[in-house]
């Protein structure tokens, strides 16, 4: 099978592997749709921290397809079903996983990072990390899945209500999925802000009311919308260290902010300490999702109540991932979601 493969940092090829058996409760999935995001692009510069990464690799950790085997052992899978497939192979046994935060489990392993991922013909995977879906969901759509788990994991624990002010801080793929979700709960105000207004259009799209840029002073504007109180919710999805103080800035004293941006290369950032007490801020990081979560995000877009689509801007063949990647590193031109279809 044809396969991108991430050699070492700086090298990666499209190769011929071995097309992957379906073994004991495992399924063998075809893959029809795989989503491109700027951890992948970290594996290819080597700058993800070596914890989280095994060259070589096969990356690809968004991803969606049909099952074209079933493995000894599988039960309530089949031949033909359509599947979304979770990121983390959690272990199911340490404590994390036994308390159901199997994003947090004892022993990492990742599709795309640690495990063979998406960006190849096939892949197999374990039956309980297949999650079916219906014909009416388009592939690109499903592929989704992974990234807006993130988001719902981390926006219900803000618990956005009906008339509050919510700011979310970086119009990317994970910052629009977040305006989406928290649209539903019908809040009086989402303010977007991001660096430029090149996804401004696609922020009012998902329920964005308002849309600020970083230049445009968000937190006194944010403060004249709010009569001088500020967000009861800030969602930081930027993954920059500039994000961070802003986020805490925005929020209302009594608010709640929630950080999914990861900043990466060990940054440091200067932050005033007493702001959480002062402001009595509940404060929550966020990592990946549990698979509760992504069995929420998939049937929300099954169901129609969210329409992802309008985020995948750009979709390449797999033996163009040398041009899909150039394009999410460089942003030469608006993007959001880079897809491949092997």
């Amino acid at each position: 099978m044809k396969a991108v493969v991430i050699h070492m940092p700086n090298r990666a090829s499209l190769r011929d592997e071995a097309e992957p058996r379906a073994g004991d409760g495992q399924v063998l999935v075809k893959v029809a749709a795989a989503g491109i995001c700027m951890s992948d692009v970290e594996v290819l510069k080597g700058t993800r921290p070596s914890a989280y990464v095994k060259y070589p690799v096969i990356p690809g950790h968004e991803w969606c397809g049909t099952v074209e085997k079933v493995g000894p052992g599988v039960s309530g899978l089949s031949a033909g079903d359509r599947v979304a497939v979770e990121g983390h192979n959690f272990c199911r046994t340490c404590a994390w996983c036994r308390r159901g935060e199997t994003n947090l489990c004892a022993s990492y392993n990742e599709f795309g990072f640690t495990l063979p991922g998406g960006f190849a013909e096939y892949a197999a995977v374990r039956a309980d990390l297949a999650h079916p879906f219906a014909a009416t969901l388009p592939f690109e759509a499903a592929a989704m899945a992974e990234p807006f788990a993130s988001v719902v994991h981390g926006v219900e624990r803000a618990k956005v209500r009906a008339g509050d002010t919510v700011a979310v801080v970086g119009p990317g793929t994970l910052g629009l999925l977040a305006v989406g979700w928290a649209a539903m709960a019908r809040p009086a105000r989402i303010v977007t802000i991001g660096v430029d207004r090149a996804n401004e259009a696609l922020a009012r799209r998902m329920g964005a009311t308002d849309y600020l840029t970083v230049d445009d002073d968000p937190g006194t504007k944010l403060r004249d919308m709010t009569g001088g109180a500020g967000a009861d919710v800030v969602l930081e999805a930027a993954g920059n260290e500039a994000a961070l103080p802003l986020a805490l800035d925005l929020a209302r004293r009594g608010g709640t902010v929630v950080l999914f941006g990861i900043v990466g290369g060990g940054r440091r950032v200067i932050i005033e300490p007493d702001v959480f007490c002062l402001k009595d801020l509940r404060v929550d990081g966020v990592f990946a999702y549990t698979t509760a979560n992504f069995e929420q995000a998939l049937r929300l877009m099954e169901s129609g109540r969210l329409d992802v689509k309008p985020l995948v801007t750009h979709t390449f063949p797999l033996r163009e991932f040398e041009k899909a990647f150039e394009l999410l590193a460089r942003r030469s031109e608006p993007v959001v979601k880079v897809m491949l279809r092997p």
